[in-house]
């Protein structure tokens, strides 16, 4: 497991994009970051040291306000019972390795400058995480120095188990125990190949000799079927023993009879089918109204399962889920009541495989009880839903918002 520690007033926005990064590589049950969200009536210390269990590294994420305060004694992170102290600090007492993450020109904090159980931080190889253009190179470099620490196997031996180093035999014994990338592929291949040769002999020497050398011909009523009389002349089939037909022309009784013409039907023309996408407009209506139900309840994580890596997103261009995490938790923030009455999905079929097209109108009403707003309005939606892999994903949201002239908002605008 990947667990993010972040101090919430400094680096939420970052952490929450950096965390959707990550699950996205590393899948939802392996990357970690709500240590605050403790049952009640537990030790949060406690707590903070059985999820640590679980973890091979931690990430720490540092911005400009990290330590919790101005000056040195009046900081939260000099308070032995703050959050991101006792995560720190338990991870590395267990030897868990620690990549400090630092936010944009956010500088390392110095030795001087941290608590007596945090000072082995200093000492840590950090990592730049720029919050523009460059998130996404920043964060792969970030991604390729987790996969190295977890897949060394000494490394996640020390992790699990103990802060001190093994013995030198026992470190022969695991290394021993680890094969090579390359050599695996070369056994894997060699066995694949050996089991390939021994079923084309099988088939050889058991199989093909129990096969007829000389077929049976099909007699000749059934492998030819029987033409049509003709009134001109009667073909009379005549068998050899080659099983062959030798067609013999015979005289008809009728002197002169002239053949009757016999009509071709034409084939009707059908009309040109429908393309089948793969989508069926329940499965679209379903969806749709899911969307809202989780947005009345604030569900972030099923809001995000339901759009594409990249979204043409209203009026914001190709935009990746992290921005729309920021523009929904932005959004749940200002108007903390939401209620939506959806009206009928029209689904139009595309030329694309497994691509549709739904047109649909929404009415919603917003409040924000502390401080006595609201808005009430209508909205045309049209998205493009597409179907890649079994289950139905937004490639492209437009919205036009009707009603009592919205403030524009980053994301949402009503």
């Amino acid at each position: 497991m990947i667990a993010i520690s972040y101090r919430r007033e400094d680096s939420t926005p970052v952490a929450g994009r950096l965390h959707d990064r990550l699950q996205a590589d590393f899948g939802k049950g392996n990357v970690f970051m709500d240590f605050d969200s403790i049952p009640y009536g537990v030790d949060f210390r406690e707590q903070i040291r059985q999820t640590l269990k679980r973890a091979k590294v931690v990430i720490a994420v540092i911005g400009p306000t990290w330590f919790g305060g101005r000056g040195k004694g009046n900081r939260r992170i000099d308070d032995p019972a703050d959050f991101v102290r006792l995560e720190i600090a338990i991870a590395l007492q267990r030897g868990i390795p620690v990549i400090p993450v630092l936010i944009g020109d956010t500088p390392m904090p110095q030795v001087d400058n941290l608590p007596e159980d945090l000072k082995g931080l200093a000492f840590r190889n950090a990592l730049i995480l720029d919050t523009g253009v460059d998130f996404h190179h920043h964060a792969d470099r970030l991604i390729a120095g987790i996969r190295e620490l977890m897949n060394d196997p000494l490394n996640a031996d020390t992790i699990s188990f103990a802060v001190t180093t093994p013995p030198k035999k026992e470190k022969q014994k695991i290394s021993s125990s680890v094969v090579d990338p390359e050599r695996r592929k070369e056994l894997i291949g060699g066995s694949v190949l050996i089991v390939v040769l021994i079923a084309i002999a099988g088939w050889y020497f058991f199989v093909k000799p129990s096969r007829p050398k000389n077929p049976p011909v099909l007699p000749l009523t059934i492998a030819t079927p029987t033409p049509a009389p003709v009134l001109a002349e009667t073909p009379v089939i005549t068998p050899t023993a080659t099983a062959t037909a030798t067609l013999v022309p015979t005289a008809t009784p009728f002197a002169a009879t002239t053949p009757i013409p016999v009509p071709i039907p034409t084939p009707a023309l059908l009309p040109p089918a429908q393309p089948d996408n793969g989508i069926t407009d329940d499965e679209v209506q379903a969806f749709v109204a899911a969307h809202y139900q989780a947005t009345e309840r604030k569900d972030l994580d099923y809001l995000l399962s339901q759009y594409d890596d990249l979204v043409d997103y209203n009026t914001d261009g190709r935009r990746d889920r992290a921005f729309i995490r920021n523009g929904y938790v932005n959004y749940f923030k200002r108007w903390p009541v939401a209620s939506f009455t959806l009206g009928p999905v029209q689904v139009m079929r595309s030329p694309m495989q497994n691509t549709v097209t739904a047109y649909f109108e929404i009415r919603y009403f917003v409040r924000d009880v502390a401080s006595n707003r609201s808005r009430q309005g209508r909205a045309d939606e049209m998205w493009t839903i597409s179907k890649p892999f079994g289950a139905l994903k937004i490639i492209s949201e437009k919205e036009t918002v009707h009603g009592e002239a919205p403030e524009r908002h980053q994301i949402r605008r009503h």
